[in-house]
């Protein structure tokens, strides 16, 4: 039937608190008893008190949420709520928590601070210290409860072809082990083991007991795909020198561990007690048997017997099996969990007692999951929305674009098409019906008006056709659904076969896993992991939440224990020991005999006056609710309907970019004019409501002229108990303000009322409308409806379905004003009255089930659907069958005629359907047009959103049924009933209004006020002081029973006089509650009202403290710096031993726990207290937090001198999180320098074009210092419950040190760095100095293969007026001394010099020579795996297409890697240190680079060093080498070093980039470069994910700890300050128009049959079928594939005729081959040139960087000598080795072998190819370019993967995205 509905602002917090009060009260005289007993009268294994929580892998610790709900109900039932010693004696600690993930451990960190912490659960035993997060170390904490939930992924169902047994080393099995060997160890008196349900429980219960019961030895013990085995022979034991028996061989089924000791066995019916001993004589010692042997040899009986392992500690275990759903939330999951505790009896009956109580504790499912959303305007969402659109999600919305049609086999050939065939044939849908979505290829889709279109962006063809056949399919059902208004969850993670449209029981969720993606179609919508987590009851609104993203959020929620299912297992593992104490029969219990009883039983929860705020007060002077209201309505109502939600995509907050925004006259949908373009409106007729001359207010600045307006405070007046029964009490009560929200057409404001002064129940709301009252209602006005809760909380029998408004008033405009002196309060009617209609149907057309696309198998369908009959047996009987189609099914009537109503305001006329879709349920609207005498009606179906019941058609004044001005309600009607004579006649009730003239609301005098403050908040700043916090505002007026609520949780809440409210520890979230109620409403209208001591939103300066900002300890602790440590080890392999050293970093213990008290004892930004004397609120705030903190993150690490430090400007604000607006989406776009002089440089022997002058000039400007940039950094903290938040920031103009020239590919760029050079060289050269190394020298940085060009372009551009050295090699620079560096004008160095190769691929003599001159430690190779960019916001904000672990994207680097690429950066900085401190004369040869200082450096295509997406440094086999030297020029460049002093590379002047594709199409990568040039920060540097390329498990843990969620208001400043940096920093200048052409040509070939066989074997392994795929479909498998395409002999043949056909017409013409290096296209191409016997040349890490130039040098210059015409025609490159080469006077002719692809990021692959192009395609280029490219189909032609990443890399979007805009 139908569910409760949920009711209060925080509706899900009361829901959960009260499945759990109701629990406690179920089995309350038992828990009170068990905690008042003495410890002598406890039996083994009885927990005591105060309970001793120690939990592992339980990701949420749920355990613990569930103790403090438990203990918050009994100190609200029984406890002294004013002290926090409890009179009911149950009290708990959390000791103890043990989390893998660095995420989840600052979770953990944030809500549980007094908890000790560890890392790791396997290494929690064998040692008298464990280290914790912080690297402290400590002792395991005692504990009586030990609760862990073990990894469940490897037990799974989901994983049913690789689920893994407990000892096949998956995360299941070591966690499970580990959490056994912590009970041997520790010895707790009871544990709780939660899994699923198919985990191996019996093998685990043996585990634990450490008894086997023989006789089931070989059974499979729910070990899935488990051989047959036989214990007899495969368990095997070995005989210690004592002469016992030790477990040597343990085969799968037996639940014991190998190393064992065997105690004995028991006789089959003997007393399990009775072990006999199993021993043999010591001389035996060594030998083995097997179980049979053992068995014979001690008369073993091996199918009565049991074996007895010995134990530490010896336990009984009972297993319990449950479901979410039986204990009150609204999900199905099955899940078992495992009660463990300490008894040496086998057969402890304590298990019955648990399962009894389990049972007892079952709770009925009152509110379904729709009660669990949030709501649209939650913050959560608008963030989500936010990233859909920005820059990373925009890049994922261009890959799905390019997606090959789904429904086109030959093309997709995706094996899933098949199964949605198949459901739309059986469900009777047409093939291309795609009623919801229209998707179609090239990224086409037309949404319905509720959908989000930039979400449909995100997911391939696949789920979209999903959602379109799911939607189709419940139409379909006979009593047909509504997607866009009816509530389902669809499950896009799982194929159409493998989910359902409808769960079965509805109102129901699946099971919530990490990895779901559950679509909420009628809210347009995924599921949130704010929602997830709801659903596991866990009110997030409890929660200290960080910066956890999406998929961390739905795996907190996912692998979490359900709150209520926790609470019962753990109430019951409490009471079943007193139970049984007072129930020795466990047949005879009777557990409603120990229910508790509360003060207000009586009441059956019924509302009570003695528990409101008001009882027995008498209230001062009040006003007129209602002309108040009309007051506001004068002067707010027209910008409240202007700036409210006027198209879907301002339902997230924002505001639409477009000035026109339409609505339809029939139906009221309105819709932006931009959305248009993105929406089904087809059907609609729009006309403009907004144009571009009408203003719309700013809805954050509009909120607070409202807030200054309303009243925080409304009352009932008397009469409104007598006149509605519901309401009564609620003359007691104050309603608060609550919430202020933008809705669609009006602005919203919510009162509440509460028991108790906010420590109770919400028992009623007001609601007051401000703007347009209903759907296409032209007079604005205010709207106000009273809704009275009590027939929804009452403990009996609540009411079930809508619970409607008791009361209303409507105010509209009269002319200029609105009317409020005859408006009148109106009441529901009593009964509604009930009468007949006569509804004639006329001009039939297509019915919604036509328009859904359903043909004629659909009815049939439904004659065997057996499942109908469950959803429709609750359901009334119907006229209409519930189980077939009426026969009239294809259509509706056109028109309708209702006659027979005789009452004043009839409904009777004639009504038009309208052609309106989708904004409306099932498109069912019939419109009565407005006449002079009667207003237009509508009649529509209202649906029954849960699905409990048959939606009803109603007559109503709006076509809105949100807008609830219904008139009547027509029983049992459908459309089809209009076209059928026999029922036309219908029944109706009228649904009345009766006026209530004497009901008023009043608006009281505040009773609550904000003291005026003596002194401005700033003036008592003072930043000398350690603890600067003045008062930022006093609230007086109190009562003595507000206090009592709101220091309820408070420690001290009883002795003194001023009590400090927690709002950051054990009780801060129930304390920001209570605020938010009971304080929060006056304070916010007083700061709308400019009362508070400082004005909102404006930056007050801090004057600089004697500790610097950024530098004080006590506000930002250092954190212990990591140490290196050697650890040897031995590896054997065969009879080879090596010997191994490994560095392991860690952390000084004593330091550790220092930083870990400094970082608890920091001073909190706000305090609230109360002082009881006087009934004031204090709030009270510390700016130099938010100071301090924001100026670390700019100073600290960077090198900085104490001038600077101090000369930075720190300021701070005070803004509001709901007054926040939105960051803007736009790309990025880089600036030319047309506006800047010429500047003209001597000497140069080639003039520079006017465009490399002026950008020439711009550099100038830079390296002058002329060009500043604000460097900026921001802290924020927020006041919960409130919802203030203090912003920190910090600031430092500085002259930028480098930059970015990024103009187009043969614009240039070398000859103007080459300029820049000459024009500063005598200033240069004036600087040098041998004996300090300073070199006069700039240092160019290029891709191995262009020194030469680098210098070959200095002596075309200068002669010899530099004097250049270049250094290919280690060797070439030992060569060098340090007078011939110093003396030097340009040093050109190949980018991957550190890793240059010796004679074996561990050799390095690079660092090896830097190691010799710095006597330091040795420097390994660099890692060849690591940290991977995540450019998009797939695995973070939205799952990635692929299943299984690649749903979380990004961080997917093992902490090896980490700790590989950390020691690697350690050791060569610390070798630098070390050279800098020598000092080397004149003579000395082979200085490394890094011992100078350098003029200026210049980093030759700088993104090849930057960019490094998952794939972009995995290359094949044969070059793996080149992923060390990628690496090995980061570290090089000093990539991820923010401090530009200690560097590697010094530069003097400035840091320049030089690059054609400047890849800037996300802020990462901007604050990147920003980094790399010069060190320039950019606001969020310090949380960029480069950080974590090397950071320890701690770090991870402590930047996700401290760095929190960030405000709107922070996202905008990262957006802005990126922009910015882009426009001062980065400059891009078109070259000349080229007079040549480049004609593309593709060379079409089909791979033969045998490598289709093989294409065809390899993408089997995905389980796909045809050649016309996507690579996104291969996901990990996606190389060996390309691999198959790469090497096709088609493609090789292809190359060969290509090469003949221009050498026929050109036979001396140069041609150049690119090829993929990253998937064996490279390879392929070499191998068919050596094979053919072809003359070509090709570079390859065989050759040494000299000769790389050599042959590069040979094949770019023209021919002048025979010895040159007699060279290869021919150059092969990959296209790694492509950047920055000229060759375009030797060669006019590219082949490009196969096309570029590295993995989902487009626009570096792209720019890739387009740098390949431009090595011919540039300035100088005499001849016409041909580019061909091999384009390789199936055997017969089909589309193929060169097809779809050709497309993809040739798209406009993608190739203007990877060069970035041109201004």
């Amino acid at each position: 039937g139908p569910y409760v509905e949920p009711v209060g602002i925080d509706a899900t917090g009361g829901i959960v608190e009260g499945i759990i009060g109701g629990m406690v009260q179920k089995v309350g005289k038992l828990l009170l008893a068990s905690t008042k007993l003495n410890e002598t009268e406890r039996k083994e294994g009885e927990l005591d008190f105060p309970l001793k929580l120690n939990t592992a892998c339980s990701g949420t610790d749920a355990p613990s949420i569930a103790l403090g709900l438990i203990q918050e109900n009994l100190n609200h039932t029984v406890g002294n709520t004013t002290t926090t010693t409890t009179t009911h004696g149950f009290e708990y600690e959390h000791n103890m928590s043990c989390e893998l993930e660095p995420f989840k451990q600052a979770y953990i960190s944030r809500n549980f601070p007094d908890t000790k912490l560890f890392p790791d659960i396997t290494k929690l035993t064998g040692g008298e210290t464990v280290t914790d997060v912080y690297g402290r170390e400590q002792t395991i904490p005692e504990s009586n409860l030990f609760i862990a939930g073990t990894s469940c992924k490897d037990f799974s169902m989901l994983k049913s072809s690789h689920r893994k047994d407990i000892e096949d080393k998956g995360t299941s099995g070591e966690t499970f082990l580990a959490a056994v060997e912590y009970l041997e160890q520790e010895k707790p008196k009871m544990a709780i083991f939660e899994n699923v349900q198919n985990a191996p429980w019996e093998k685990m219960q043996e585990y634990i007991e450490g008894r086997i019961e023989l006789k089931d030895r070989n059974d499979a013990k729910g070990i899935i795909g488990m051989k047959k085995g036989n214990a007899d022979k495969e368990l095997k034991f070995e005989i210690d020198d004592q002469g016992r028996y030790v477990v040597s061989e343990v085969p799968k089924q037996i639940g014991a561990r190998a190393g064992c000791l065997v105690d004995g066995f028991v006789r089959g019916d003997d007393d399990p007690n009775e072990i006999q001993q199993l021993k043999c004589k010591k001389s035996n010692k060594g030998k083995s048997l097997s179980l049979g042997e053992l068995a014979k040899k001690h008369d073993i009986d091996l199918e009565n017997d049991k074996l007895v392992i010995e134990k530490k500690a010896r336990y009984c275990t009972h297993l319990v099996k449950l479901d979410t759903r039986e204990y009150g939330l609204p999900q199905t999951r099955n899940r078992k969990y495992l009660f463990v505790w300490l008894s040496d009896d086998p057969e402890d009956d304590l298990g019955g007692y648990i399962q009894l109580i389990m049972n007892h504790l079952k709770t009925p499912l009152l509110h379904s999951m729709e009660a669990f959303l949030l709501s649209e305007t939650h913050d959560r969402i608008r963030c989500f929305r936010e990233a859909l659109r920005s820059g990373p999600g925009l890049m994922v919305a261009k890959e799905r674009a390019k997606e090959l049609d789904f429904f086109d086999w030959e093309l997709s050939g995706v094996k899933d098409l098949a199964y949605h065939v198949n459901y739309r044939e059986k469900h009777g849908i047409n093939q291309r019906a795609r009623w919801l979505t229209q998707w179609g290829p090239q990224g086409r889709r037309l949404v319905t008006p509720v959908i989000w279109p930039e979400l449909l962006d995100m997911w391939n063809h696949r789920r979209l056709d999903l959602i379109d056949c799911f939607s189709a399919g419940v139409v379909r059902d006979a009593v047909s659904r509504d997607p866009n208004h009816h509530s389902f969850t669809w499950d896009l993670s799982q194929n159409v076969h493998r989910t359902d449209a409808r769960k079965s029981t509805v109102g129901v969720s699946g099971c919530v896993t990490p990895g779901c993606e559950l679509l909420l179609p009628h809210k347009g919508r995924t599921m949130m992991g704010f929602e997830k987590l709801l659903l596991q009851g866990i009110p997030f609104s409890r929660l200290a939440l960080g910066p956890e993203t999406e998929v961390q959020l739905s795996d907190l929620a996912g692998n979490a224990m359900s709150v209520p299912v926790i609470t019962a297992c753990m109430l019951a593992g409490i009471c079943a020991f007193q139970l049984r104490r007072e129930q020795k029969s466990i047949e005879k219990v009777n557990l409603k005999n120990f229910a508790l009883s509360q003060k207000y039983d009586h009441a059956n929860g019924g509302v009570l006056a003695e528990r409101g705020d008001l009882y027995g007060a008498k209230l001062s002077s009040t006003k007129d609710f209602a002309e108040t209201f009309a007051r506001i309505g004068d002067s707010l109502a027209g910008d409240a309907f202007r700036c409210s939600v006027l198209c879907n995509c301002e339902t997230s907050g924002q505001m639409s970019p477009d000035e026109k925004v339409l609505e339809c006259s029939d139906c009221g949908l309105g819709i932006c004019h931009a959305c248009t373009s993105r929406h089904q409106v087809g059907s609609h007729s729009l006309k403009e409501i907004i144009t571009s001359e009408t203003k719309r207010a700013n809805p954050h600045e509009f909120e607070m002229k409202l807030r200054r307006a309303a009243p925080s405070v409304i009352v009932l007046g008397k009469g409104w108990e007598d006149t509605i029964p519901e309401a009564t009490g609620l003359e007691s009560y104050s309603f608060q303000l609550q919430r202020v929200d933008r809705m669609r057409g009006h602005w919203l404001l919510t009162y509440g009322a509460w028991e108790d002064h906010g420590s109770g129940r919400q028992v009623a709301e007001i609601r007051v409308a401000l703007g347009q009252i209903g759907a296409l209602q032209r007079k604005l006005g205010v709207a106000a409806y009273v809704k009275c809760f009590s027939p929804a909380i009452r403990h009996d029998n609540p009411k079930r379905g809508v619970l409607g408004d008791s009361a209303r008033l409507i105010l509209r405009m009269k002319g200029q004003s609105i009317d409020f002196e005859s408006a009148t309060w109106e009441v529901k009617g009593a009964k509604p009255t009930k009468s007949s209609l006569d509804i004639v149907g006329s001009d039939p057309t297509d019915s919604t089930r036509i328009q859904v696309g359903l043909n004629d198998d659909a009815p049939k369908g439904l004659k065997s659907h057996k499942v109908q009959k469950k959803f429709t047996k609750n359901f009334p009987k119907s006229r209409n069958s519930l189980l077939h189609y009426h026969k009239k099914w294809k259509t509706w009537p056109g028109t309708i005629v209702v006659h027979g109503d005789e009452n004043d305001a009839s409904v009777n006329g004639t009504y038009k359907k309208m052609s309106c879709e989708h904004s409306i349920v099932l498109s069912a609207l019939w419109r009565r047009d407005e006449t002079i005498n009667s207003p237009a009606l509508y009649l529509y179906l209202r649906p029954d959103v849960m699905r409990t019941d048959l939606d009803v058609a109603v007559i109503s004044t709006t076509p809105s049924y949100r807008d609830n001005m219904e008139i009547c309600e027509l029983k049992d009607w459908i459309p089809e009933n209009a076209l059928v004579e026999g029922t036309h006649s219908t029944g109706v009730r009228f649904l009345s209004w009766e006026l209530a003239p004497s009901l008023k609301l009043s608006v009281p005098e505040p009773a609550m006020r904000i003291e005026n403050s003596a002194k401005p908040f700033h003036d008592q700043v003072d930043s000398s002081e350690y603890d600067s916090s003045p008062i930022l505002c006093e609230m007086s007026g109190l009562s003595n029973e507000g206090m009592k609520s709101i220091l309820q949780n408070c420690p001290g809440g009883g002795n003194s006089n001023v009590v400090i409210i927690d709002l950051y520890r054990k009780m801060g979230s129930l304390n920001a509650k209570k605020l938010s109620i009971v304080a929060a409403p006056s304070l916010l209208k007083c700061a709308a009202e400019g009362l508070l001591s400082l004005e909102l939103l404006k930056w007050y300066k801090l004057a600089q403290p004697k500790k610097s900002f950024g530098l004080c300890e006590n506000y930002c602790p250092s954190r212990p710096v990591e140490k290196w440590t050697a650890v040897n080890r031995t590896v054997k392999k065969g009879t080879k031993t090596t010997e191994l050293v490994k560095y392991e970093r860690g952390f000084d213990a004593k330091e550790s726990s220092d930083f870990y008290q400094t970082l608890m004892n920091r001073p909190p930004a706000f305090e609230a207290s109360v002082d009881k004397r006087c009934g004031k609120l204090i709030i009270r705030m510390n700016p130099l937090v938010a100071g301090h903190q924001a100026a670390a993150h700019l100073v600290r690490g960077r090198g900085l001198d104490e001038a600077f430090v101090r000369s930075i400007d720190v300021s701070y604000s005070l803004s509001e999180l709901s007054r926040m607006g939105e960051p803007k989406t736009k790309e990025f776009r880089v600036p030319n320098s047309d506006s800047f002089e010429e500047t003209h440089v001597e000497g140069m022997e080639l003039p520079l074009y006017p465009r490399q002058a002026k950008a020439l000039t711009r550099m100038f400007d830079i390296e002058a210092g002329k060009v500043e940039f604000t460097e900026e950094e921001r802290s924020e903290h927020t006041l919960s419950g409130i919802g203030w938040c203090l912003i920190g920031k910090a600031c430092k103009i500085t002259p930028l040190k480098g930059g970015v020239l990024g103009d187009a590919i043969g614009s240039g760029k070398t000859v103007v760095t080459i300029a820049l050079i000459l024009k500063g060289i005598q200033e240069a050269r004036a600087k040098r100095s041998v004996k300090d190394g300073k070199s006069g020298a700039t240092l160019i940085v290029v891709p191995p293969g262009l020194l030469t060009q680098w210098d070959d372009e200095r002596k075309k551009f200068t002669k010899n007026k530099l004097k250049c050295i270049v250094v290919d090699s280690t060797l070439s620079l030992q060569r060098r001394t340090v007078k011939e560096i110093c003396e030097a004008d340009m040093v050109i160095v190949p980018a991957g010099i550190i890793e240059d190769m010796g004679k074996t691929t561990k050799d390095r003599p690079y660092t090896e020579l830097l190691t010799n001159k710095a006597n330091g430690i040795k420097i390994p190779p660099a890692p060849s795996n690591g940290h991977a960019e995540a450019p998009t916001i797939e695995g973070t904000w939205v799952r990635n297409m692929q299943s299984g672990p690649s749903i979380y994207v990004g961080n997917t680097s093992e902490q090896k890697h980490r700790d590989e690429q950390a020691y690697y950066g350690y050791a060569y900085a610390e070798n630098i240190k070390k050279l800098r401190t020598k000092s080397f004369g004149p003579d000395e040869r082979g200085v490394p680079l890094e011992y100078f200082s350098w003029d200026r450096v210049i980093v030759d295509e700088c993104h090849e060093c930057l960019v490094s997406t998952k794939r972009q440094d995995q290359v094949s086999k044969s070059t793996e080498f080149k992923v060390q030297a990628r690496r090995g020029a980061r570290e090089f460049l000093g990539v991820g070093c923010t401090d530009a002093s200690a560097r590697p590379l010094v530069a003097r002047t400035a840091f320049w980039g030089l690059t054609g594709t400047p890849l800037l199409e996300t802020e990462a990568r901007v604050t990147e470069l920003a980094n790399l040039m010069g060190g320039t920060y950019l606001t969020g540097s310090a949380h960029h994910w480069r950080k974590e390329e090397r950071e320890s498990g701690r770090d991870i843990f402590l930047n996700q700890q401290e760095e929190g969620s960030k405000s709107r208001e922070y996202r905008c400043a990262i957006h802005n300050s990126c922009h910015k940096y882009v426009e001062a920093a980065c400059q891009r200048n078109r070259g000349e128009q080229l007079a040549v052409q480049l004609e593309r040509k593709q060379i079409v070939v089909n791979m033969s049959d045998s490598d289709g066989s093989k294409f065809l074997k390899a993408i089997k392994v995905v389980h796909l079928e045809s050649y016309s795929i996507r690579p996104d479909q291969l996901g990990e498998k996606a190389g060996d594939v390309l691999t198959v395409t790469a090497s096709s002999t088609a493609r090789r043949g292809a190359l060969f005729e290509i090469i003949d056909s221009i050498q026929k017409v050109e036979p001396q013409t140069k041609i150049i081959i690119f090829a993929n290096a990253v998937y064996g296209g490279h390879e392929s191409a070499l191998s068919a040139l050596k094979s053919s016997g072809r003359k070509f040349c090709h570079v390859d890490d065989s050759h040494s960087v000299l000769e790389q130039n050599e042959i590069i040098s040979w094949f770019r210059h023209t021919d002048a000598t025979e010895e040159d015409r007699a060279r290869p025609r021919i150059l092969l490159l990959s296209f790694n080795q492509a950047a920055g080469h000229n060759l375009q006077e030797a060669c006019h002719h590219v082949i490009m072998y196969d096309p570029m692809y590295s993995g989902s990021d487009a626009v570096a692959d792209a720019s890739v190819e387009e740098q390949a192009l431009g090595r011919v395609m540039r300035q100088g280029q005499r001849e016409d370019v041909t580019c061909y490219r091999i384009l390789l189909k199936g055997p017969n032609g089909e589309k193929c993967l060169d097809d779809c990443i050709i497309e993809r890399n040739l798209d406009e979007d993608v190739l203007r995205a990877a060069t970035s805009n041109f201004d």
